[in-house]
């Protein structure tokens, strides 16, 4: 089974995410700290997510996604070629 997150040497033009978010560097990462999956989302949707987690306290860390490699409802992501995003939370402190 392909793996549904993209590759460093698949990189794509860089995103400006709001100071508390940043992109998952390590799959280690996600154990380490207390994060806990939010949601699948990218667009519009992701922008106003990320916007009220930090108002409400909350790091994010995004993990870039293939739509192809995703069950469900991708194919608004695919059509639009959006890209998608895992999104793990855990409150700011928790460093």
């Amino acid at each position: 089974m392909a793996s549904t997150r993209m590759k460093d040497s698949e990189a794509r033009d860089e995103v400006n995410f709001p100071p508390h978010c940043r992109l998952l560097q390590e799959q280690a990462e996600i154990g380490e700290g207390g994060w806990r999956e939010a949601l699948i989302s990218g667009g519009d949707h992701l922008s106003r997510v990320l916007s009220e987690y930090g108002e409400l306290g909350f790091e994010c860390l995004l993990e870039e996604l293939r739509p192809e490699g995703i069950e469900g409802c991708s194919d608004c992501f695919k059509a639009g070629g959006e890209r998608m995003y895992r999104l793990y939370v855990r409150p700011a402190d928790n460093e």
